[in-house]
């Protein structure tokens, strides 16, 4: 007896020795890993300061971005180095939080050789350097992380180094596509207005003498920067004749890395292709009651032409009656609060979706960051511990005539507005934000998925209605159906610009005769499109990895499948890539 215990007992020890070498082996290559990460992270903060600063990163605070070819070239072999790290490291091994951060970083990894090899933003786009030039100053004095003399100071240092920065812009930028430097030119006058005229009171209540030295620093920086608004001009601008499109395998690459999607490209398309004919099939049933309503003289029966031709009168026909009912050019920031007041009212009573207890403030966007970009979302980053929320909507151009005005403004009809208003601004990517924000993992913090945040608001938008949003109002779900439709073509679009030859015109023919939307909203689309790569096509995308989990969850849960759980299973306290959420929410 006393000889099989003491074998029982050498087994034991045997088994628990082993487990604890597998343990120390675990733990040795996680402690290897997390360097590799920690190393990859500061290194990506070190070459884009401006952008670390925004993150909540505050080691480089006095740095500026170097462009030069040499500090390219040693990002370069630096990403080579840390690449070839991940993948000597053993990811059996690895903790499954950190197989996951593996995938993620590598992902990023990736993302960056495509920016060194291909997109080169250095050379060939100067709202790279418009970005540095605005956001280097205002990130250190608008975010309160540190006493105002503090970052005063570190802004001092940034702008010592502006003028250098837009020597070497003038050196570096060769032949950027048209577009790209239009931008530019229209967003420079408000970055100068920015040194001119806001600095001053940014830096109102720091020290006599930390203020004067900022001060003079950036008196240096004006003229620099009236310089560089002549070179843009009469220097970049008549050389701008670069290529847009990023061609099939490079926009391929971007896009897949960006989204993390588990579904073929092909089938993305085949789904897109379906949906483009079934939404607008959808749009034509609910537009019925309302054309018998609106035109009682004319019979739907009695209509001519073909299928296309008849849903495009009788929604057209519809979209007219509707788009009389707008908000005026200066009532669009307290339109869009009323819709946002009434979204979190039927969030927290319908259980929908999660209301967050953060404040989210609606504004008006800064000139310097205009754009194709009507709105733009603003909060804490990934590093900070607490910080504010806003999306910031873009005012009319003062420049546009009285005829651009109203076609955007019947494009934003108050029915419309109300969907836009959930998709991209509240609920929007702010919830799932705020949720990610509070990830206990650093690098989903740090490099959230963009397919997840922008489908989760396309997926909460096309459940509304049916969740009784509205009270079931025929406008409210056509223009939701609109929307949705807006998205298929978004990526449809996305694709055929990159990855094809698709034209401007045919661009703005597509989205106005079999998309409803105004020529103006249909121009901004196709800028946005040339100035995002990849952009476009992500919440299409985002959203069909989220309908497949749907589909798994329900066949798995049955009778206890709850959408609202769904919703929230989705983006608890991460943004995963979608296709690393099944077990999360499909169990």
């Amino acid at each position: 007896m006393k000889k099989n215990k003491l074998v029982l007992l050498s087994l034991a020890l045997l088994f628990t020795f082993l487990a604890a070498g597998t343990l120390f082996a675990q733990n040795s290559e996680d402690a290897k890993f997390q360097k590799i990460m920690e190393t990859y992270l500061d290194e990506y903060w070190k070459f884009y300061p401006t952008q670390a600063t925004l993150a909540g990163y505050y080691k480089y605070n006095d740095k500026l971005e170097d462009p030069s070819s040499s500090a390219v070239d040693k990002r370069d072999e630096i990403i080579k180095k840390i690449n070839s790290d991940i993948i000597k490291i053993d990811r059996s091994k690895l903790s499954p939080e950190n197989q996951q951060a593996l995938n993620i970083l590598f992902d990023y990894i990736d993302l960056e050789f495509v920016k060194l090899e291909n997109l080169l933003p250095w050379d060939y786009n100067p709202l790279f350097y418009n970005d540095i030039l605005i956001n280097s100053i205002l990130g250190l004095l608008t975010k309160d992380f540190a006493p105002i003399d503090t970052r005063v100071k570190s802004a001092t240092e940034r702008a010592k180094q502006i003028p250098g920065l837009i020597k070497k812009a003038k050196e570096n930028l060769k032949t950027p596509a048209q577009l790209y430097t239009e931008t530019a030119i229209k967003q420079i006058p408000y970055i100068i207005d920015f040194y001119k005229n806001e600095v001053t009171g940014l830096v109102a209540s720091a020290s006599d003498q930390n203020k004067q030295l900022f001060l003079t620093e950036i008196n240096k920086d004006i003229p620099a920067l009236e310089d560089y608004e002549r070179y843009l001009k009469n220097e970049l601008l008549p050389k701008s004749t670069g290529n847009f499109r990023l061609g099939p395998e490079v926009h391929r690459r971007l896009i897949q890395r960006l989204s993390g999607s588990a579904i073929t490209q092909e089938e993305v398309i085949a789904r897109a292709t379906a949906d483009v004919k079934n939404i607008r099939r959808e749009m034509f049933l609910v537009c019925i009651p309302l054309h018998r309503m609106m035109y009682p003289e004319i019979d739907l029966d009695q209509l001519q032409g073909d299928q296309d031709t008849v849903w495009n009168k009788v929604i057209k026909n519809v979209f007219d009656k509707i788009k009389v009912f707008h908000p005026g050019k200066d009532e669009l920031v307290s339109q869009i609060n009323t819709y946002v007041d009434r979204l979190k009212k039927f969030g927290a009573d319908s259980k929908l979706f999660s209301v967050p207890s953060e404040t989210l403030t609606i504004k008006p966007m800064p000139l310097y960051f205009s754009g194709p970009n009507v709105t733009r979302l603003v909060g804490p980053g990934p590093y900070d511990i607490q910080g504010n929320y806003s999306v910031e909507i873009l005012p009319l151009p003062s420049d546009w005539p009285p005829e651009k005005v109203q076609d955007f403004l019947e494009e934003f009809n108050n029915f419309y507005l109300e969907m836009v208003t959930a998709q991209k601004i509240f609920p929007g990517s702010f919830v799932p934000l705020v949720s990610t924000r509070k990830s206990p993992e650093l690098i989903t913090k740090v490099f959230p998925n963009q397919a997840l945040l922008l489908g989760w608001p396309a997926y909460v938008e096309d459940n509304l209605i049916s969740a009784g949003y509205g009270d079931y109002d025929l406008r409210l779900r056509l223009n939701q159906l609109k929307l949705k439709l807006k998205t298929v073509m978004d990526f449809i679009i996305d694709l055929n610009i990159h990855q094809g030859t698709m034209t401007k015109d045919q661009v703005v023919r597509y989205l106005t005769i079999q998309g409803f939307q105004t020529q103006t909203e249909a121009e901004r689309k196709w800028d946005y499109l040339i100035l995002n790569p990849g952009m476009g096509a992500l919440p299409y995308i985002g959203l069909q990895e989220i309908l497949d989990l749907e589909k798994d969850a329900q066949r798995t849960k049955g009778q206890a499948f709850n959408r609202a759980d769904f919703l929230k299973a989705l983006i608890s306290d991460s943004a995963l890539p979608p296709s690393q959420l099944r077990a999360k929410v499909v169990q």
